[in-house]
């Protein structure tokens, strides 16, 4: 292991765990803004909730895409505004072609793929229980210009796959999701044959739900990951760590950013007793996925205990930002 990702894993370990008190860890402190996308008006698509958010800024806006929940069925919204807090007053746009052979297509991930100067957004249907699919444009401000999907992957085991997401290095595209709602699972393929070629599995972690999303370190060589937990229907964020992307992946805390971590500047505004399916605010918008793990946002769908008390799909996520502060103890 090199001087400079021996420092960089020291460092964030001491940052996340550190020492402390009676032994327990340290744990990262996250300040929670208002929400900046709440569900629409009754009778939208999107009247029941907002979430699992995939955001880029390009051209002077913010492009948001989300999982958009109707009274009938899960869909993908797009809104688009200047500022993060324009967002919610921003005209909003179902992508209706970003579906199979049901209305359902959700869990997007955008990204701006530079060998093929093309944006592809990848998300999941039901075709063949929860299949990942991509759909592409070239123009990301105009909602209708995306293609029509197509299989990123054909489903080869029986094991329930969800959450999809694609990371490349210098030579090659690597997708990673979550089998079986406890292992994650990467495949890879060169970058001159992606979206094809994807060659056979691979386990790399296990004891994670969902919502498995993977970054560069920006400045670094090293990888995180951020998985999803679900511990009696609170959610919460782990860390892990690796020098390449197909690993050994190596837990660094299931305390990366939890409910006990949020922190309100006013108690009245509280909206999220639990941190579920976000993005970082990345540092740039290709497919890299860079970002700065001293200095970072995410963008969460969050809720209240109180809001809990009824069917999943029937629970009002909405999305708003968490901003790393200051650990405690420091």
């Amino acid at each position: 292991m090199s001087v400079l990702i021996r420092a960089t894993v020291c460092l964030l370990v001491c940052l996340v765990i550190g020492s402390a008190h009676a032994g327990e860890p340290i744990r990262d402190s996250w300040a929670v803004g208002d929400p900046i996308l709440d569900p629409g008006p009754p009778g939208s698509f999107d009247e029941i909730a907002v979430k699992d958010p995939s955001i880029v800024f390009f051209t002077g806006k913010w492009h948001l895409f989300y999982t958009a929940r109707s009274r009938a069925e899960y869909t993908t919204g797009y809104v688009c505004a200047p500022t993060l807090e324009d967002l919610k007053a921003a005209p909003r746009h179902e992508l209706a072609m970003i579906r199979g052979k049901s209305r359902y297509g959700c869990a997007p991930q955008v990204f701006y793929y530079e060998p093929h100067k093309t944006w592809y957004l990848i998300f999941q249907n039901r075709d063949a229980n929860y299949q990942p699919v991509y759909a592409t444009t070239t123009t990301i401000s105009q909602p209708e210009s995306w293609s029509k999907p197509l299989p990123l992957l054909r489903k080869d085991a029986r094991a329930k796959w969800i959450d999809f997401w694609v990371i490349c290095d210098e030579s090659r595209a690597y997708l990673f999701y979550t089998q079986a709602h406890s292992d994650v699972v990467v495949r890879s393929t060169p970058l001159e044959a992606f979206p094809n070629g994807w060659g056979a599995s691979k386990k790399v972690l296990d004891g994670v739900h969902e919502a498995v999303h993977i970054y560069r370190v920006r400045g670094g060589k090293d990888y995180h990951m951020i998985y999803e937990l679900n511990r009696e229907g609170m959610r919460s964020f782990g860390l892990a760590t690796a020098e390449k992307l197909t690993g050994p992946w190596t837990k660094v805390t299931d305390h990366y950013a939890g409910g006990d971590q949020l922190s309100y500047a006013d108690k009245t505004g509280l909206w999220t007793d639990r941190v579920s399916h976000g993005e970082v605010i990345r540092c740039a918008y290709n497919q890299r996925m860079e970002y700065d793990p001293r200095d970072c946002q995410w963008l969460i769908q969050g809720l209240l205990q109180k809001e809990a008390n009824v069917a999943y799909p029937s629970l009002p996520w909405k999305l708003g930002i968490m901003t790393k502060s200051a650990s405690q103890g420091e």
